[in-house]
């Protein structure tokens, strides 16, 4: 079944049409719908104007005769224009003057009871429009009626509907292929965009989405699209990084764990070279585990972030649940400095609480105990490994202006001027100072080993920019490294109390 269908239903003729051609159609039926409103409209304005000018004249043919009869009992009326159909009735009911057709002159007797208007009579098929007055003199009440054949109105307003409708089909013809002009010349970038895009397949790293010189939403879709394979490129690239470096970092723990097993396989007999060569290799070992953990770490951080910008819900930790993991991860840091007399020390400086308060208006960070615990283990772990014997680390966390900020800082040699700027960067380590420093390795029989995997401060920097902060690296002016990560506050998830 294809994806996005709904099973029984035929998709609909118009959305298999093309989107120049829904355009065209879907313009043209709202302009026909406009233009057919508009042909009625003017024809019933039509109609009233004809309809208020023919009794306009209807009353100027019975004027001169209501204006006589007002003064004079005993009129001599002058006989009507020419195709004027006027007719006066006395009050005794004879008919003194008359113009109308004899059909219409036998209602006469009918129209003496009208009142005094304007009425619409029909004959034998045909329609008049009449006004009847009744002036009044000393005789008594007179009836004075003039008609006009309605058959010439509606000539005149049908006439005028046939010229509209006409006028309104040529505009309608006029404004569709304007609209198919302009869709086509609309959607010549769109076409710009599919064509590029399907060179997206054979030359991905330089292919890029046109962008007109019109600020339009086209061109803000390709801007936007442009970011995207920007993104999409960079996210590849740093993939095909992260593998060739990570190929790079496993060939040499490989290639040293072979060789140790080909002497572990020559020494066989030799019970005590043998017990040698294999803790050699489970050290080894242990560092490919570590590698690997590192590389798994990484990954699931990215997995979190990008579910963070799909919109997925994000808690807080109280900055005392972090201050406590804190305290936790140094009390593990102290194991290992304990065997090289290195001393790690930690400083909490908690929030300025106000008079009163209960403490639930804490700071909260977006970021675990989890996301501490390796802030504080890779940073303080690192520094603890490259310093001498009797070397001091201080790791401080308190709540700053708005922001939570971890240091830690310590007094050894520090790094080479040139790394600070790619510390954080995967698979790079100092190749001065503080890998100088480290003590030889005595599962390689004295040989010096390499430093991590690189991947510690890349860990770092990812859980930062998790929490939506940073991390910085710096030497210090009177010696020794400075790692800072700096985490913003929140105001808007939900706390979530640190399990202990």
């Amino acid at each position: 079944m294809t994806a996005g269908r709904v099973p029984g239903r035929r998709p609909s003729r118009l959305r298999s049409l093309s989107l120049r051609a829904r355009i065209t159609i879907g313009s043209t039926v709202i302009a026909a719908v406009v233009i057919a409103l508009l042909v009625l409209v003017m024809r019933l304005q039509v109609v009233n104007v004809v309809a208020s000018a023919t009794e306009t004249l209807l009353d100027a043919d019975t004027d001169p005769y209501v204006a006589t009869l007002e003064v004079d009992s005993d009129p001599n009326l002058s006989p009507p224009g020419n195709a004027q159909f006027v007719a006066v009735v006395s009050p005794t009911g004879e008919i003194t003057l008359s113009s109308m057709p004899r059909r219409l002159e036998q209602s006469l007797g009918s129209l003496r009871t009208t009142p005094a208007g304007t009425s619409v009579v029909e004959l034998g098929g045909s329609q008049y429009r009449v006004v009847v007055e009744h002036p009044v003199n000393q005789a008594g009440r007179w009836t004075v009626v003039a008609a006009r054949n309605s058959q010439a109105e509606a000539i005149v307003v049908d006439e005028l509907t046939t010229t509209l409708s006409f006028t309104g089909l040529a505009i309608l013809l006029a404004f569709g292929v304007a609209s198919w002009v302009l869709a086509t010349t609309a959607l010549r970038p769109v076409n710009r965009m599919r064509r590029e895009a399907e060179r997206l397949s054979v030359a991905p790293e330089r292919a890029e989405l046109p962008v007109g010189p019109a600020q339009d939403e086209l061109a803000s879709l390709a801007t936007t699209l442009n970011a995207f394979l920007a993104r999409t490129r960079q996210a590849t690239e740093r993939e095909r990084q992260m593998v060739s470096d990570a190929s790079h970092e496993l060939r040499t723990p490989l290639a040293i764990l072979t060789t140790q097993l080909d002497l572990a396989a020559l020494d066989r007999d030799d019970a005590r070279a043998l017990a040698a060569h294999i803790e050699r290799a489970k050290n080894s070992v242990a560092r490919l585990s570590r590698l690997a953990n590192d590389l798994l770490t990484l990954s699931r951080i990215e997995e979190s972030e990008r579910r963070a910008a799909d919109g997925a819900p994000q808690s807080a930790t109280t900055w005392s649940d972090l201050g406590d993991e804190v305290m936790a991860a140094v009390d593990r840091v102290r194991l290992i400095a304990s065997a090289k007399d290195v001393t790690v020390d930690f400083e909490l400086e908690p929030p300025t609480v106000a008079d009163g308060s209960d403490g639930s208006d804490e700071p909260r960070y977006r970021l675990d105990t989890g996301g501490m615990a390796q802030l504080v283990t890779n940073t303080a772990g690192n520094a603890v490994a490259a310093l001498p014997r009797g070397g001091t680390v201080l790791v401080s966390w308190r709540a700053a202006s708005g922001e939570g900020v971890l240091q830690v800082t310590d007094d050894g040699p520090g790094v080479p001027e040139s790394f600070v700027p790619v510390a954080f960067d995967r698979f790079t380590r100092p190749d001065e100072a503080r890998t100088s420093r480290r003590d030889p390795d005595p599962t390689t029989g004295g040989v010096p080993m390499p430093g991590g995997s690189g991947l510690g401060l890349a860990i770092v920097r990812a859980v930062a920019e998790r929490a939506g902060g940073t991390a910085a690296l710096r030497n210090l002016p009177t010696g020794g490294l400075e790692v800072t990560v700096r985490v913003p506050e929140v105001r808007d998830a939900p706390a979530v109390r640190a399990a202990h």
